[in-house]
């Protein structure tokens, strides 16, 4: 059995859609599903068979689709772009929250009102489950679908996500607050069922894990490469970015993708090798002289001295493969140039879009070596990210299209 398990993060939960969309794609099914505060949303949909609605949900939901508030206005409040009709506007709500002891989700009520269906979650063969924290009774509460009562399981889906700055609504004559004051990635709900193998898709947002109940688990972790934004900053563009990122994050871990910033697909590491050895050494001494390294054989120079120096000024682990720090060099340029970032890119057609994106900038290595002696005549060392760029510029020159 394979379960999936869903971080709470509010506006991050739309990471968790862009991933599950590419669990689909590539044929996955999940036996089991739990969630806390957002990630309870997001389950219950899927868990109901509804993941294409919940989807198309995250695509037209902006704050004001979830409170009663102007998006506009907040909008230019959170890019600083504040004048007098936003302050006018800002106190205003600050005053409504104050005087109804929170802000108001009646609408988010009404949304899952609508998305949720209560029968269709119970009758459905996928397990479900959920964590919140009782303010009454002063203990969490980890509930499968079964343990909640019949008509309330959108009250209880609500006290899941009751984040503190929201109206708490009672069940029952209890209040409920978001469940990620216990447990923020409830995967042990999914250990109590007997679940060996487990999916936990993270947003890091705040709240608390708890420690495995079972250390044999295989827990594969799915984490956001960028930062997936402020938890209740619900604008559309965001969610765009965080829908993409899910998907194309879970991509590289479910395909094996290459890159940290871009999805690229591997080529086996005799390629790499036999790129690096046919780098020239006019080239190889240029880089050394870049990163001021001391002169020996070209080739040893190469290996032993300029690409350990690459891996550190990329920020690599001791342990990257040579393959990791010619494409963080490629991605470099890439970032620099504007290439499309949401992509699953070959060796191949990445080097060519980067390439192609050069084809107006320096045309030769000498000129690039005139180029940087210009540089170095003002300023003795190099900077790690002038000396990158200029590195980069070189192996691009080097680099050919027909070795991959």
């Amino acid at each position: 059995m394979l379960g999936l398990a869903l971080e709470g993060g509010g506006v991050k939960g739309a990471f968790h859609m862009g991933a599950v969309k590419a669990y689909f794609d590539e044929g996955y099914y999940f036996d089991g599903i739990t969630g806390t505060s957002i990630g309870a949303l997001n389950g219950a949909i899927i868990a109901q068979g509804d993941f294409e609605i919940g989807y198309q949900w995250w695509q037209r939901m902006d704050t004001s689709f979830l409170f009663d508030i102007d998006q506009i206005q907040i909008q230019k409040f959170l890019n600083r772009k504040i004048d007098k009709d936003v302050l006018s506007y800002m106190f205003s709500k600050i005053k409504d929250i104050f005087e109804n002891r929170g802000l108001d989700t009646k609408k988010i009520r009404e949304t899952l009102n609508n998305i949720v269906v209560e029968e269709k979650l119970r009758r459905s063969k996928i397990d479900f489950g959920l964590v919140t924290v009782s303010v009454s009774d002063l203990k969490p509460l980890e509930l499968y679908k079964e343990d909640i009562p019949y008509g309330k399981l959108v009250d209880y889906l609500m006290a899941s996500a009751n984040f503190p700055a929201f109206k708490i609504e009672p069940i029952e004559g209890k209040f409920y607050i978001d469940g990620g004051f216990y447990d923020n990635c409830p995967i042990n709900l999914l250990i109590r069922k007997g679940y060996k193998e487990v999916i936990a898709i993270r947003t890091l947002g705040i709240g608390l894990t708890r420690k495995l109940e079972d250390a044999d688990v295989k827990v594969t972790n799915i984490i956001p490469s960028g930062d997936l934004g402020m938890v209740l900053n619900f604008d559309q563009n965001l969610i765009q970015t965080n829908l993409r990122m899910g998907y194309f994050d879970t991509m590289r871990v479910i395909r094996g993708l290459k890159g940290r910033n871009y999805y690229i697909e591997p080529v086996d590491n005799d390629s790499i090798f036999n790129s690096l050895l046919s780098v020239s050494e006019d080239a190889i001494y240029e880089m050394g002289r870049i990163m001021h390294l001391p002169q020996m054989e070209p080739k040893r120079l190469l290996f032993e001295q300029v690409l350990p120096a690459l891996s550190r000024m990329l920020g690599f682990s001791a342990t990257s493969t040579y393959q990791d720090i010619l494409l963080g060099v490629l991605e470099h340029m890439a970032e620099g140039n504007g290439i499309e970032k949401y992509k699953i890119w070959s060796l191949l057609s990445f080097l060519e879009a980067i390439k192609s994106n050069n084809s107006n900038g320096v045309s030769t290595r000498s000129s690039i070596v005139s180029e940087i002696a210009k540089t170095t005549k003002l300023k003795l060392s190099l900077s790690n990210d002038v000396a990158l760029k200029e590195i980069s510029k070189i192996f691009l020159l080097e680099l050919r299209l027909g070795w991959f």
